[in-house]
């Protein structure tokens, strides 16, 4: 498929050309199958907290109706669970339930699922489940008093299961606007270029890259912007590829996963949807004391550059160390949106983090360079100016912060 010669010179043009030659042309396994509303689902692990409570093991089916239309006898409260769920919220038949909602819930890390010997599995690999229950975390979102605290855990639930897409779109809204005045992102923005943000994959973008890519697509005339978009529509049929789904390419169920996020993202607290394609910075309001408007403080940005005397650099980013997407709280977001929570990083290092999902929290000090690691010790080494920019006299102060940040908002201890 020619796109470049389309309007010849414009660099995104000649990415998207490429990207869709590659067979992880669509990003990340996320949600693709659930619309569910924050409401909704309150309700669903509050009635699972009624049928399994204490956190009790449910035992679920572990086949279609379909193919076997009468539950067994120790199905019986999967069942009247599930009953219950549609008759509350309209969602969740017994197929749905364990088969989407749930995989979704235990990826959030509300639920926990279980294999026939009761033992935890893993929530991004295929396994017979045969048993859930609520999880701590789904505990403390159920037990929260005020609306915003549930909102920032469900939010957090969100950017986990979206491989910690949140944390990356709200320092691009701020880039977007600060380098050409763009104040919302498009379903397209975020199809083409953002989805391939941090993908292990031979075309994935730095935020950098992602941006300036963005900023290309846009500048093109808006006619040759839908001649390509209608361009591929056409050739991107599954009927025009031989072979299985990997090597077939299909624009609508593309687009329909994009569609999906943009829904998610909906539901949390950070974003809203305008005129169904367009994803801007949320104007809820959810209490009179918290302003929902949620650009990432300029402050803290600029307290970063100038605490550390250093200057803005081509192909770094700034990085938060914990992401402010892992707030559970208004008073979380504000700990975790400050400068001692940053590091300027290359964009090769922040892709590394991305495709861990954000989970290098961990951070320790060697000599000068800096080494990012989780809690399952897989780790990424920043070398000071290679890797990393920043003051060497804030060392203890960045080592500290980030030590009482795991000890508090994260309750983890090293």
């Amino acid at each position: 498929m020619n796109l470049k010669n389309m309007y010849p010179g414009n660099k995104s043009l000649e990415y998207l050309e490429l990207r869709i030659k590659s067979k992880n042309y669509r990003g990340q396994i996320s949600s693709e199958h659930n619309r569910f509303t924050f409401a909704q689902i309150i309700k669903l692990l509050e009635l699972l907290n009624d049928f399994a409570p204490n956190q009790n093991l449910m035992t679920i089916r572990t086949t279609d109706i379909s193919k076997r239309k009468e539950n067994n006898s120790d199905e019986f409260i999967y069942s009247e669970f599930c009953n219950a769920v549609k008759k509350e919220t309209g969602i969740g038949t017994q197929d749905a339930m364990r088969k989407n909602l749930f995989v979704d819930l235990h990826r959030m890390g509300f639920i926990i699922r279980f294999n026939k010997n009761k033992e935890p599995t893993n929530p991004y690999k295929k396994e017979l489940i045969k048993y859930v229950s609520l999880s701590d975390q789904g505990l403390k979102f159920l037990s929260k008093k005020s609306i915003i605290d549930k909102y920032f855990i469900f939010s957090k639930g969100i950017d986990q299961l979206l491989h910690g897409q949140i944390d990356i779109i709200l320092s691009l809204f701020k880039d977007l606007y600060n380098f050409n005045k763009i104040s919302y992102i498009t379903c397209y923005d975020y199809m083409f270029f953002i989805s391939a943000i941090g993908v292990p994959d031979e075309f994935n973008l730095t935020k950098e890259e992602a941006i300036n890519l963005i900023i290309e697509f846009r500048s093109l005339p808006p006619t040759i912007q839908k001649a390509v978009i209608d361009k591929l529509k056409i050739n991107l049929n599954p009927t025009n590829y031989s072979g299985n789904k990997k090597e077939q390419r299909d624009f609508y169920n593309w687009k329909n996963k994009i569609m999906q996020i943009f829904y998610l993202l909906e539901q949390t607290i950070y974003f809203d949807i305008l005129n169904d394609e367009k994803l801007i910075l949320s104007g809820k309001k959810i209490d009179l004391d918290f302003n929902v408007k949620l650009s990432r403080s300029v402050r803290s940005k600029v307290l970063y550059f100038t605490k550390h005397k250093i200057k803005r650099t081509i192909g770094f980013e700034l990085h938060h160390i914990i992401p402010i997407s892992w707030a559970e709280s208004k008073e979380h977001f504000k700990l975790l949106d400050h400068w001692r929570n940053m590091l300027y990083i290359d964009g090769y290092s922040h892709a590394k983090i991305t495709q861990n999902r954000n989970r290098n929290i961990i951070l320790n000090i060697i000599e000068n360079n800096i080494v990012l690691k989780d809690y399952s010790d897989n780790k990424v080494c920043l070398i000071y100016k290679d890797n990393v920019l920043y003051n060497l006299d804030y060392r203890s102060i960045i080592k500290n912060y980030n030590t009482d940040l795991l000890n508090t908002v994260i309750n983890k201890k090293k």
